[in-house]
């Protein structure tokens, strides 16, 4: 059984016993022997009382109670028990085994040969001072290699490394190790006054509080985030130490361990499955917020025309090998990719089925078949090379051959565009490609440049064009050589901007009657008058001529004026709704403005939505926001501490998106770039200054 099988086991027993954790600790030991006139004996030794001991158990014992742990303290064991309760531990299959001690080796080792000494023995010192057998630690991580679910060694002992790195392990893959350990320092190294456990209960106590702001599709915080957490700690508490852990091979996925339970994980299977996805497939579906929810799978209208014309020409594999769609910021161009790429990516499908029923039947005509040649990469942050590994992976493409000797490519798992375009010629059809934000691409230009354009005009032996490619992205510079391969066809450019004025407006109107209906002060039978007369009155106003200067998405703007319409107090009467909706603002800065001057926090959020506007990529992890929101706070208000970030992230997270960084952390930024530009352009409250 493999370590993700055992896990999936405890899984589904969760419920009929609860994890444990044996913790034991030594505070008292033996003295000196002694000679009969009372001398110490010639090379007695003794070992030193560890005074802190009784305080770090107890807190120890509270903090995994608080990850509910069930806890079984054991205090100054004899050898005998410490044997006794190891074994007790490993036959009931403990979750965690914890020491604190000192640590001892074997002393005739000084004089053996390197062959015939045991480098690899540290035994935890009990009480009486008897590391005889069964006080071995290395002996007991080899033994829970044998059991069926992992272990977890908290050791803190002199020379603790030792038991951290088991050369019999070393070479077992991650995927089927049992034995997993955190130890104290290193294996020639001492440990100082049990600093390492107090870090670990400090890093316990955190996790039990904010999970380390572990993604909430994560069941567990993930190994690697723990164990640096955990020398974080250490590094203040007694700089001369240095954690010594399990290794693993960061080319290679980390299993799923079940040591630290995530308090912020929220249960939600198909959250799980999303936050599985690769991130450049992820990014359209959204995970870990309603972002997606709201803009497809509840409220997700209009478009029929485009959808119309896209999803058959993606279920077509002789249609023409090109289709740009445009428009201004906030017009709706990855809602409309999204729902397509959810519809027909079949990794989407089997993790959120949901949003293809949901879309299948509200726009029979305009859902693509799932396809599992369909790849999809949101270019958001990435370069040639991530597009290129992300397009390899979904078409399953097999790795390009080795390059000969002499060539500097790189490793043979370093796809080039030469490579990739020679591997889309060779497969048995031509297969749609979904590429969103080209605009917001690490090099746009050199994108079109070096990959996009060499891919449209590649064309297979059969006379088709290698793929069907779909690109979202404004207009810009960048985007000027694909309109120019695309001139022939007026019908492969859809731009959002030019949809008649009476179709934007119905659109509108029932996307805000739609969201109005759920808030609670509009959601009565008796308010249906006042709530269509706003929708209707707002799409009415977001539609007339577009205001000079920047041109904004009406669906954008209509989307943070409703969460602004969720904050205030409802109209009375339908004149009075009329009025409200035709005070609309018709741009994304006035809906912003509008909404944090209505706030008691607004001032405070806007540094940290600021923040945010300068994420690349993914976005900030939480440290990351704490770090740069200060510089955005006015001086003359309290000031921007770090605790004060993760409630205003809470507070505005309806312009927040977020994604999965590979340590398990979430990672926070802006839910449209549109946004990001504008606060980027003025990070303080208008007539305010830092």
């Amino acid at each position: 059984m493999s370590l993700a099988q055992g896990v999936r086991v405890e899984r589904a027993a969760a419920g009929k016993a609860e994890a444990r954790v044996l913790l034991m600790g030594v505070e008292r030991f033996p003295g000196p022997a002694v000679t009969a006139d009372g001398e110490p004996e010639p090379g007695g030794g003794a070992w030193d009382r560890l005074p802190f001991m009784p305080g770090l158990l107890d807190r120890l014992g509270a903090a995994y109670g608080a990850l509910s742990y069930r806890v079984l303290t054991v205090r100054d064991p004899d050898r005998v028990a410490v044997r006794d309760h190891w074994n007790k531990a490993s036959d009931q299959r403990f979750r965690v085994v914890h020491v604190i001690s000192h640590g001892d080796t074997d002393p005739a080792d000084d004089k053996r040969s390197w062959h015939a000494a045991t480098p690899e023995r540290i035994a935890m010192v009990p009480s009486d001072g008897d590391t005889g057998q069964g006080t071995d630690v290395s002996h007991w991580v080899a033994d829970a290699h044998q059991q069926p679910l992992p272990v977890l060694f908290v050791i803190d002992l002199c020379r603790a490394g030792r038991a951290a790195r088991l050369a019999r392990l070393t070479a077992v893959p991650e995927s089927e190790l049992r034995a997993w350990v955190i130890a104290a320092t290193g294996p020639d190294d001492p440990a100082y006054d049990g600093a390492f456990s107090t870090g670990v209960a400090e890093v316990l106590e955190q996790i039990a509080e904010d999970g380390l702001d572990t993604a909430p599709s994560l069941r567990y915080v993930r190994w690697d985030r723990a164990t640096a957490a955990i020398q974080d700690r250490l590094s203040s508490l007694s700089p001369r130490q240095r954690v010594h852990a399990t290794r693993v091979d960061p080319s290679q996925p980390l299993p799923e361990l079940p040591f630290f339970p995530n308090p912020r994980w929220n249960g939600d299977l198909r959250l799980e499955r999303l936050g599985s996805l690769a991130a450049p497939v992820r990014d359209f579906a959204d995970p870990g917020t309603d972002h997606f929810t709201d803009r497809v799978g509840d409220h997700f209208v209009g478009r029929e025309g485009q959808l119309a014309v896209l999803a058959p020409w993606i279920d077509d594999p002789s249609a023409g090998g090109l289709r740009i769609v445009t428009g201004a910021p906030g017009s709706g161009k990855s809602a409309l990719l999204g729902a397509l790429v959810c519809a027909g990516h079949e990794q989407i499908v089997a993790a959120a089925p949901d949003i293809r029923r949901y879309l299948a039947a509200r726009h029979p005509h305009g859902v693509p078949s799932p396809d599992p040649a369909l790849a999809a990469v949101h270019a958001r942050g990435r370069n040639v090379d991530a597009i290129l590994t992300a397009l390899a992976l979904q078409w399953r493409l097999p790795p390009p051959s080795e390059p000969p000797a002499g060539d500097d490519r790189g490793p043979a798992a370093q796809w080039t565009v030469p490579d990739l375009l020679t591997a889309v010629r060779a497969l048995p059809a031509p297969p749609p490609l979904v590429l969103d934000a080209l605009d917001e691409a690490e090099d746009p230009a050199g994108l079109v440049e070096q990959f996009l354009l060499p891919l449209v005009e590649t064309v297979r032996s059969d006379g088709l064009p290698a793929v069907r490619l779909l690109v979202g992205s404004r207009r810009g510079t960048h985007l000027g050589p694909l309109l120019d391969c695309a001139a022939a066809s007026p019908e492969s450019v859809l731009d959002l901007d030019d949809v008649p004025a009476g179709e934007l407006r119905a659109d509108l109107e029932q996307h805000l009657a739609h969201v109005l209906a759920e808030w609670p002060a509009y959601r009565a039978a008796a308010h249906r008058p006042v709530r269509e007369a706003l929708a209707r009155s707002a799409a009415a106003a977001l539609t007339q001529e577009p205001p000079a200067g920047h041109g904004w998405g009406a669906f954008l703007v209509a989307r943070v004026y409703a969460r602004v319409l969720e904050s205030l107090d409802p109209p009375s009467d339908v004149p009075a709704a009329t009025a409200l909706g035709a005070r609309v603002p018709r741009t994304l800065p006035d809906v912003l403005e509008l909404d944090l001057g209505q706030r008691a926090d607004g001032i405070r959020l806007r540094a940290v939505l600021t923040a945010l506007a300068f994420a690349k990529g993914e976005g900030f992890p939480l440290e990351a926001v704490q770090a740069v929101a200060p510089e955005f706070a006015p001086r003359e208000e309290p000031g921007l501490a770090p605790a004060d970030v993760r409630p205003l992230l809470d507070a505005g997270s309806f312009y927040v998106r977020t994604g999965i960084e590979t340590d398990g952390s979430t990672l926070y930024r802006l839910f449209h770039q549109g946004l990001a530009d504008y606060l980027r352009a003025r990070p303080h409250t208008p007539g305010r200054t830092a």
